[in-house]
C-alpha cells in the first residue's frame, strides 16, 4: 500500500491500494488529518473500480465507502496501513465524526 500522496481534493488524488487478499482498488484522497500526533487519510473506496472482479454474491452491492487508514511517511514515499486496533480506530471515527458535525455547523 505504498503510494505518492497526490493532494487531497483534487482530480488527481486518485490511489490504488492493495488489501490483504490481493485485490486492487481505487481510493479518492478526500483529506489528511492528524490526530493524537499521527496523521490519517479520510479515503472514499470508488465504486466498481477494483481491478479484479470480485466473485459474485448476494451481498454483490459494490458500494463507495469511506476508509480511514494510517499515514506513514518512509523516505520520500507515503505508505497507507490498516489501523490495527479496535481501540485506536474507535477514537480516530469519532473525531472524523466531531469534525463532520463542527463543518455541517459552521455552514448552517
Amino acid at each position: 500500500m505504498t503510494n505518492d500522496t497526490p493532494n487531497p481534493g483534487t482530480d488527481d488524488a486518485i490511489i490504488t491500494l492493495e488489501g490483504e487478499d490481493g485485490t486492487s482498488y481505487n481510493c479518492q484522497i478526500l483529506d489528511i488529518i492528524e490526530f493524537e500526533g499521527q496523521e490519517y487519510g479520510i479515503l472514499l473506496k470508488l465504486k466498481g473500480q477494483g481491478e479484479e472482479p470480485a466473485p459474485e454474491s448476494e451481498n454483490d452491492e459494490e458500494e463507495e465507502s469511506l476508509v480511514i487508514m494510517r499515514l506513514l511517511q518512509r523516505d520520500d514515499q507515503s505508505i497507507f496501513r490498516t489501523i490495527e486496533s479496535d481501540e485506536e480506530f474507535e477514537k480516530v471515527v469519532a473525531y472524523v465524526e466531531e469534525l463532520a458535525r463542527a463543518a455541517a455547523g459552521a455552514e448552517d
